[in-house]
């Protein structure tokens, strides 16, 4: 009996060996752990079960210029930022936004790129202008922003919530929802796969995106050093040519 119990021992000794080894890869002085959301072109999308895509680029070159290699967790954006502010992973980068509320429990880079707020709706549509919004029904990807931009404009909308911003087409398709209210770029991506949709740009509604990292993160000035470098030579205007049929608000400086 004591044999069997010393050789049970002996392997449950060397599973949890290789469970440690396992966690101390994926969080070394050498690996990123970076959480994205992968179903927002052009920003990041996949492709060939590839992450490729705007913030993709931005995020390599960084990882790169600090020696290290990126492990990606791909996750829906409403558990994005908890994730980061509970350290279980370096950083996001997803289209992120800093708020006065998300800076309560986040760090957040200086911002690599802008756009602005845009609503989305078929051409055959009464919706011409922001205020026909008014007592519809209209879409969003939760966790988001864009969940507060017509609330905090005093508009008397009804939204719609969706985990993935991949699912508010259809949604919009079937009468789901009037509208879907999201950013330029990929209302963009959005019309040229769909010709029967338009773009109403939001006045006064522009957006800068930033890496967020948790809070106190030795990362936030080796990245804020890579990120102000890659502004100044020209790369991230390089990307955003590359990635951006239109650009809606000129590039960070």
């Amino acid at each position: 009996m004591w044999y069997l119990q010393l050789l049970l021992s002996f392997f449950l000794f060397l599973g949890c060996e290789k469970s440690s080894e396992k966690n101390a890869e994926n969080k070394s002085d050498t690996v990123l752990n970076i959480a994205v959301s992968s179903d927002y072109p052009p920003f990041i999308y996949n492709k060939d079960n590839k992450l490729e895509g705007f913030e993709i680029e931005i995020i390599n070159i960084i990882a790169k210029s600090l020696n290290k290699t990126i492990h990606f967790h791909d996750i829906s954006f409403e558990g994005l930022l908890q994730t980061v502010a509970e350290k279980q992973v370096d950083g996001a980068i997803a289209t992120i936004s800093k708020t006065p509320e998300r800076e309560k429990n986040l760090d957040f880079t200086i911002p690599y790129h802008r756009s602005i707020t845009v609503i989305v709706v078929p051409f055959a549509t009464s919706i011409n202008k922001l205020e026909d919004v008014e007592g519809k029904i209209v879409g969003v990807e939760a966790g988001t922003t864009y969940e507060h931009e017509l609330i905090n404009r005093h508009y008397n909308v009804q939204l719609l919530k969706r985990t993935k911003f991949s699912e508010l087409l259809p949604a919009l398709h079937d009468g789901k929802c009037q509208a879907i209210v999201t950013g330029y770029s990929e209302a963009y991506e959005l019309q040229n796969l769909n010709p029967n949709l338009k773009i109403i740009p939001i006045e006064d509604s522009v957006s800068q995106f930033s890496i967020a990292l948790p809070k106190g993160s030795p990362l936030l000035e080796p990245i804020n050093k890579k990120l102000q470098e890659m502004i100044q030579n020209g790369d991230i205007q390089a990307l955003e040519r590359q990635y951006f049929k239109k650009i809606a608000v000129p590039a960070v400086n």
